[in-house]
Parts: structure tokens; sequence; C-alpha cells
């Protein structure tokens, strides 16, 4: 006798309510989801399907990683009390930073600003100024992954302009590629090679660093049409990876490098590229953000030249990768790409994409600035399809999203879009 048919994702995740508690509970059901028969060409993760039995045979190992995690909580708290006792304050900020970085890692990022915002409070009351950097420079991070640009930018900045004071190259290095990434991010060509040359002069000792910020500067200089000066850039950043042990820089490079071809239209070079990226990278279980950031990739490309139903058939492949790796980011880039491939086959039913992509921002880690630019190419979808007045109601999202999370460049481009929107 057959039991009760599997529930769909979306109807288990109503049942279980957002918070930090059923993290784990919440992220197992969905890698753990499997995919029903391709009948449903507009399917998202939501609509894939759970059995309840086997969520009760994962309790045991999510109460173990709750544990897990509550326990290297409590050691980095009386770590840092055990270093108030002996006066190491340096110590005490370490550990608290650990803690938040802790938290960082699983999603969690308003307890790791706390935990962040804590450990900057002691740094600040020190005479040295090692540990206040460091702090500045966890807060920067953890804003820039939470899309805030404005605000990692000033915690960047700070965090420069302490190090450089301070004659930490490391930590000036680091700040100058936070800043670089965050202008080349907008557009700001001139400002990122600013900030990827000032680095390298800080990243002498450090060739991951180093190779990092030549990547950069090969992004710059692919996007201003400068190609030979960007292969020029990619040949040394292989070099400096080639002097650490930091096998993934090899990914990043050919990463880069199909980037490249793919500017030029050599479109089959570019995927070799990105493949024998992906085969570098399960050869020693690679970095999962970099594995998704080649696929999306590869997926946007066999797209814009045209190739839709190659461009289904690798999505869905990146789709199955996202979703076990529990990459909430990369995923809703997919659904947008596939709501763009929906959209240039005039198929209006491909909002169920954009809608999820949407759903996909807007847990428990916020991506403000990732929805913004959904919004604004669901913009794009409704208006292929002539709904203006949806594509100005999408467009008037994306503004009001980005005013609050600060991004001058998108959001002067999105203002440029509503003024030249048709009027009928």
């Amino acid at each position: 006798m057959r039991g009760p048919a599997p529930l769909r994702v979306e109807q288990v995740l109503r049942l279980l309510p957002d918070v930090d508690a059923l993290m784990p509970l919440r992220r197992y059901l969905v890698s753990s989801s499997q995919a029903q028969p391709a009948t449903e060409p507009h399917r998202t993760v939501g609509k894939r399907h759970v059995q309840p039995g086997d969520l009760r045979d994962f309790i045991p190992q999510a109460i173990a990683t709750a544990t897990a995690h509550l326990r290297a909580l409590y050691e980095s708290a009386v770590v840092a009390i055990e270093a108030e006792q002996v006066g190491d304050f340096p110590d005490v900020v370490r550990a608290l930073l650990r803690a938040g970085k802790c938290e960082q890692e699983v999603g969690r990022f308003a307890q790791a600003r706390v935990w962040y915002d804590h450990a900057l409070g002691v740094a600040e009351g020190l005479r040295e100024r090692g540990p206040e950097i460091e702090a500045l420079h966890h807060l920067g991070e953890l804003e820039a992954e939470r899309d805030q640009v404005d605000a990692a930018g000033r915690l960047f900045e700070r965090t420069f302009r302490l190090a450089e004071a301070e004659l930490d190259q490391e930590h000036a290095a680091r700040a100058c590629l936070g800043m670089a990434d965050l202008a080349r991010e907008q557009h700001r060509w001139q400002g990122a090679e600013a900030w990827y040359k000032r680095g390298l002069g800080f990243a002498e000792r450090d060739p991951v660093r180093g190779g990092f910020l030549l990547i950069g500067l090969s992004d710059v200089a692919r996007a201003r049409g400068l190609l030979d000066v960007a292969a020029l850039h990619l040949d040394k950043a292989r070099e400096q990876f080639a002097q650490s042990a930091y096998g993934e820089g090899v990914v990043h490079t050919l990463n880069a490098r199909a980037l490249l071809a793919a500017e030029t239209g050599r479109n089959d070079e570019a995927l070799t590229l990105w493949r024998e990226g992906l085969a570098e990278l399960f050869g020693h279980g690679g970095e999962r953000k970099l594995e998704m950031t080649v696929r999306v990739n590869m997926c946007q490309l066999l797209l814009d030249w045209g190739r839709l139903t190659e461009t289904e058939d690798e999505v869905r492949r990146a789709e199955e990768r996202a979703i076990v790796l529990n990459q909430n980011r990369q995923l809703a880039r997919l659904y947008v790409i596939m709501g763009k491939l929906r959209g240039m086959q005039n198929d209006d039913t491909g909002f169920v994409f954009f809608e999820k992509a949407i759903e996909l921002c807007q847990g428990a880690s916020v991506l403000t600035r990732l929805e913004a630019e959904i919004y604004r190419e669901y913009a794009h979808f409704r208006q292929r399809l002539g709904d203006r007045e949806e594509a100005m109601a999408y467009l008037g999202r994306a503004k009001e999203i980005l005013e609050t999370a600060g991004d001058a460049t998108l959001l002067a481009s999105v203002d440029s879009e509503l003024r030249e929107l048709p009027t009928h």
C-alpha cells in the first residue's frame, strides 16, 4: 500500500516560520527535495517535492548542526571573557569577531552584525589600532555581502585609512580590493582601476591578494575594450596564484579568461574554459560560490548567444547544483535568466521565475541590490510583452530599493529607463 503523496517545497516552507532555529531544517528540505519529471516547464524550487518523513530522519543531524554552531558561539564568548580576565583585549576582539564570522557564514547577517559591532566597540577603546582595523574590515565585508553599497564603502574606506596610517599592508590591500570591487560592480571603472592599482602597492608579499587585484584590473580593462591589456593582467594573475598554494586561483583566472573570450565572440572557447574550471574545482572539492558563478556565467552566455534550448538545459543543471549547495543568490540569478529566456519566446508565463527570484532575495538574508536588479529585469520582461504600466511599477520598485541600499550608478540607470519608457 502506497503512503501519502509527497508535499511541495512551497507547502512545507509556508508551514515553517523563517526563524533562526529552523534554518538548518528549512535548508535541508530544499536541498534534499526532488524534481518531478519535466512536465512543468515553469517549475521552480518551490514546485519540487519532499517527503515529511525524510525531514524527521534529519532531525538528529539538524540538532547536531545547531548544537555545534551554538558551541562555537559559546566557546568564542568564553574565550573573550578569559581574555578580558588577563587583560588581553585584542584577543577579546578576535574572539568576538570569530563568533560574528560564524554567524555570517550561515547567513545570519543581523546576528553577525551584533557581534561585529560589539567587537568594534571594544577595539575602539584600545591604544593599538590593529583590532579596530580587523573589526572594520569584517563589518565592510558583511555589508558588501548584504548589498549595502554605501555602508560597505564607508567601512572599507575607514579600514584603509587606519591600515595605511598603521603601515598594515595586509589590511590596506584587503580594503583596496573591497573598495575596488564595489566600484566595479557599479561600473565606476575609473574608481575601480584606481583602487585595484593602489591595492597592488600593498600586496607585494601577498600573491593571492595580488592575483585578485589583477583579475579586477582585467575586468576593468575588458569593460573598457582594452582586451590586450586585460589578457596581460590575467597572465600576471596566473603567475601570482602559481606562487601560492591557493589552487582555486586557477579557476578564478579561467573564469576571467572565459569572460574575455566571450567579449570577442569566441563563445566556444569561453564554454571550454568554464568547463575546464568546473573540472578543476571538482578535482579538489572547490568553493561553492565560485562553482555557481561559473555556472551562471555559462548560462548567461548561452542566452546572449541565442541558443535557447541549450540555455534551458544548462540552467536546469545549474539549478540542481544551486539547490543542493544552498546558493540562493545564484539560484535567483538563474531564475532571472529563465525569465528572460521565456520573454525571448514571448511566453508571458515566464513571470513565475521573476517572482521566485524576488522571493529568494527576501528571506532571513535580505539581498537588496540583487532584488533591485531583478525588479529591473522584470520590468524589461513586462515591457517586451507590451505591459508598460507593470514595467513602470517594477522600475519604480527597483528605484525605491536602491535609494535605501545606496547604489548611485544603478539608480541613475533605473531613473533613465523610467524617463525613456514609451508613453504608449
